[in-house]
């Protein structure tokens, strides 16, 4: 009897291993990911690479935005999902925008 007891706690914890490795968690943010989204869009109107040569608005560069003070990931996140100017694509994901966001941040001046 103790083992058929134990059968159903064993097979609870093996599916929670399942649940918790699996997708439904986010996977934080990737600042590569982010870099390679941004080159065909964002590199449009944005200098994306610190010292890169000079684009041909006025869009501030993503090092300019990064050391803005306040600026946070979430807060980026959110911006880079809504279209702004004359954004090219505003059909990013959130964890597209999270890569963005997070690559954009890389360049903040410790």
């Amino acid at each position: 009897m103790t083992n058929v007891a134990k059968v159903p706690a064993a097979l609870m914890i093996a599916i929670g291993w399942g649940v918790a490795s699996g997708p439904c968690f986010a996977q934080p943010a990737s600042a590569s990911d982010g870099y390679r989204l941004a080159q065909p869009v964002c590199a449009t109107c944005h200098v994306i690479v610190p010292n890169g040569p000079a684009s041909w608005t006025d869009a501030p560069s993503f090092e300019n935005i990064a050391n803005r003070p306040g600026i946070t990931q979430q807060w980026l996140a959110s911006f880079i999902q809504k279209r702004h100017m004359h954004m090219l694509m505003d059909q990013y994901t959130p964890a597209q925008a999270d890569d963005i966001a997070a690559y954009i941040l890389s360049q903040r001046h410790k």
